[in-house]
């Protein structure tokens, strides 16, 4: 058993808890002054549609998968023990075809419309319902989250892409078409930028845009992993020679 489960674990609960507690803080009864503001009153029905939110709740969910596939290791340490294939391969591919991309994807085009224009992304209104720690823990924190397990986790360059790029596929292809949906139904864009740019070509080039991140993103993973794991292979070959 490696030892590098207990840092996986470790992992798993700080993100369990900061996620989950920022989430339940964020729940809370807003007062009805900061209510009678539309815009927060439109901030808050819709909340569930933003794409951050999905991400977060990727990773909580798996981050209690991974959590279950290492308590079950550790329960069984003392013979030979292995999680559920099904388990473990599961585990595998929601990391590498929905964790991995969706995280840096939020991260990169939440922070960059923010240094450009916040109004694009982030309106002001959102300060009276959502603190700076809050803003962090959602769109910075998930990285560190997800280039922990990449470090930690062993995993194998696939000899074919293909699962997880269906997988990576229908997950996108779900949330534009909830994407779309509210569109229809609410006549307004979850984010402002699409707002801003609906009827354009620019509209056109940013979904195609994002679409083509998605996949860099995945891609880039692999060679990371190779690296985080020749790295420490090397770090545990010198120790045994010691």
């Amino acid at each position: 058993m490696s030892g590098y489960i207990y840092f996986r674990i470790l992992g798993y609960v700080v993100t369990i808890t900061l996620q989950v507690g920022n989430w339940i803080v964020m729940t809370q009864p807003i007062s009805q002054d900061v209510m009678a503001d539309s815009k927060v009153r439109g901030f808050v029905d819709m909340r569930s549609r933003f794409l951050t939110h999905w991400t977060v709740f990727v990773q909580i969910f798996y981050a209690l998968t991974g959590l279950s596939c290492d308590v079950l290791t550790l329960l069984n340490s003392k013979r030979n023990y292995e999680p559920p294939r099904f388990l473990k391969g599961f585990r595998d591919t929601f990391f590498a075809a929905i964790v991995w991309p969706s995280t840096l994807l939020v991260f990169t085009f939440f922070w960059t419309l923010y240094v450009l224009d916040r109004k694009l992304i982030y309106p002001p209104f959102l300060d009276k319902i959502l603190a700076p720690a809050s803003n962090h823990i959602m769109h910075t924190a998930i990285v560190p989250s997800a280039l922990w397990e990449l470090y930690f986790q062993p995993r194998s360059v696939p000899k074919s892409h293909k699962k997880n790029l269906i997988h990576m596929i229908l997950y996108y292809a779900l949330y534009l078409s909830v994407f779309i949906y509210t569109y229809v139904e609410k006549g307004k864009w979850v984010y402002p930028i699409f707002q801003k740019i609906y009827g354009t070509i620019y509209f056109y080039v940013v979904l195609v845009f994002v679409s083509v991140l998605c996949l860099l993103y995945y891609y880039l993973q692999w060679p990371l992993t190779s690296k985080a794991w020749a790295s420490l292979e090397k770090q545990k070959t010198k120790r045994k020679i010691r």
